[in-house]
């Protein structure tokens, strides 16, 4: 054996391979890396010349993947900017009120009203109170609906018609945006941000996610201008981490264009649960309300058979069951119901509604499907936000993993950060700790869900997401060992490592 002179070797470790036949991680002694790559397991190195390297019985597992990232949003709304933690509209008010100033903009995010245990709203007054004279934006944590302050409505100088404007009794706006209204006023608002000031809120993100175990992202790209893809695709190459970009438009060109075998992500289909947009075939608790579906079935066959004819993998944001279903549908006619015949790895982002019939479809067509564990951990408690917007029947059929394995699709986990900490760990005892006791993974299942699935939706499959010789030295060593212990809870990150690196 020929080794590069940067050799080492990790010894009294365990190190986790995942093995295919038995759908299990398998643990080794020790992985010696040559430069970029894992060249041996459960070796001693004697004689090559090896840095030694005694992990004293770390884990050593794959790097995790995030399979759905917003990277500016997670790195502007860490710390005083993000509004997760508040409980009442009293404290709404005061943190509104201590967000930080970036020059004439205020911008924070990840209020959860649904969550409040006064029964109260968010609403724009703490915005016009304390920042009148600026910008000023507050996104709700799904991102699917959004406050601004009297001088930015003005500002973003929307149609009157414009679907989502919310207004008083006597017509006068709000300052709350959903649908269009929200989507619109986020794109202006994130467009005037300055393109240095992005990239910073970027490379913050990378941090976190480093921090987590995370060396792979599937970052979202949403509200670029025509033709500046190639520029935010070039600038994402900078940043310390594996990044697997996500154009979310419907349109396949953009992806065979630049080199990317995928597209799509959040091209909506539907919106969210909390916010009541997402698309239902039955009424929203205590509402006549069930949502929208933003497509045509014929636009939607455009999208999907385009991507086909490129083997580009095509994917959608999809919530609400209405809007699963519609998704399918179309699918079934581009595919006849088999697998893509291009190879191509469609997908599906959230599914959080999914029938068994739709569970099976994906398995059949092989529809791979993006979830977001921390989802069920956050909202799927008893008396929780699914409880209180769907009911209890509905709400026990959410996020079904145990059912969408059992079936064989291919499942892979994502923390659509800021919705959720960007924190694989957590995402994976969520998956263990699922509020429906027949919906809850074991440790394999779960774990591979962020390290070898998620490498085959990246298309990575056969050079990273296992520890294994010939792989990529992705690696993440934990201080305890979850497959043993089967629980992630009680683990914590010591290192991440990208191509044979500390990260």
């Amino acid at each position: 054996m020929v080794l590069h002179p940067l050799v080492k070797l990790l010894f009294n470790t365990r190190s986790y391979r995942f093995d295919a036949t038995a759908r299990a991680f398998i643990r080794h002694s020790s992985l010696l890396i040559d430069g970029k790559r894992i060249v041996a397991l459960d070796t001693d190195a004697v004689g090559t010349g090896a840095e030694r390297i005694d992990l004293q019985g770390a884990t050593v597992l794959p790097a995790f993947a995030d399979c759905h990232v917003h990277l500016p949003e997670t790195g502007y709304y860490a710390g005083d900017r993000s509004l997760a933690q508040v409980r009442t509209y009293d404290d709404f008010v005061q943190a509104v009120a201590s967000i930080p100033r970036d020059g004439e903009v205020v911008y924070a995010g990840r209020y959860d009203d649904a969550r409040w245990i006064d029964g109260r709203i968010a609403d724009s007054a703490p915005l016009d109170r304390y920042h009148p004279d600026v910008r000023a934006m507050l996104v709700r944590i799904d991102g699917h609906s959004s406050i601004v302050n009297r001088r930015t409505f003005a500002w973003l100088d929307l149609p009157p018609d414009t679907e989502g404007i919310e207004r008083a009794g006597d017509g006068t706006p709000t300052g709350k945006l959903v649908l269009e209204a929200n989507w619109r006023a986020q794109t202006a608002f994130v467009a005037a941000i300055p393109r240095s000031m992005r990239h910073a809120f970027e490379r913050r993100a990378v941090d976190i996610a480093r921090a987590h175990g995370v060396a792979h992202l599937h970052a979202q790209l949403l509200g670029i201008a025509p033709g500046e893809h190639a520029f935010e695709l070039e600038r994402l190459r900078t940043l310390p981490a594996k990044i697997y970009p996500k154009i979310c438009e419907p349109d396949a060109r953009l992806a065979s264009d630049n080199g990317l075998p995928f597209i799509g992500g959040d091209v909506f289909l539907d919106g969210s649960i909390g916010s009541c947009t997402a698309a239902l075939h039955d009424p929203y608790e205590k509402s006549h309300e069930t949502g929208s579906l933003r497509f045509s079935d014929d636009a939607l066959l455009a999208y999907f058979s385009g991507a086909e004819a490129l083997g580009v993998a095509a994917g959608v944001h999809a919530i609400g069951d209405a809007a699963i279903e519609q998704c399918l549908r179309v699918w079934e006619r581009v595919l006849a119901g088999k697998p893509s015949t291009r190879g191509a790895r469609h997908f599906i982002e959230h599914f959080e509604m999914a029938s068994d019939e739709h569970i099976d479809a994906c398995a059949r067509m092989n529809i791979y499907l993006s979830m977001q564990p921390q989802f069920d951990a956050t909202w799927g408690e008893a008396g929780g936000m699914y409880e209180r917007r769907l009911g209890i029947r509905r709400k026990q059929t959410m996020n079904a993993f145990r059912r969408i394995v059992g079936a064989g699709a291919t499942l892979c986990g994502g923390s659509d950060s800021p919705v959720c900490a960007l924190d694989p760990l957590a995402g994976m005892q969520a998956c263990l700790e699922h509020h429906e006791l027949s919906q809850r993974l074991n440790p394999h299942e779960a774990l591979a869900l962020y390290t070898v699935n998620a490498a085959r939706f990246g298309y990575v499959d056969t050079d990273t997401g296992n520890v294994m010789p010939g792989y990529a030295a992705d690696l993440v060593v934990l201080d305890g060992d979850p497959i043993d212990a089967g629980s992630f809870a009680s683990c914590s990150v010591i290192e991440t490592w990208i191509d044979g690196e500390v990260a």
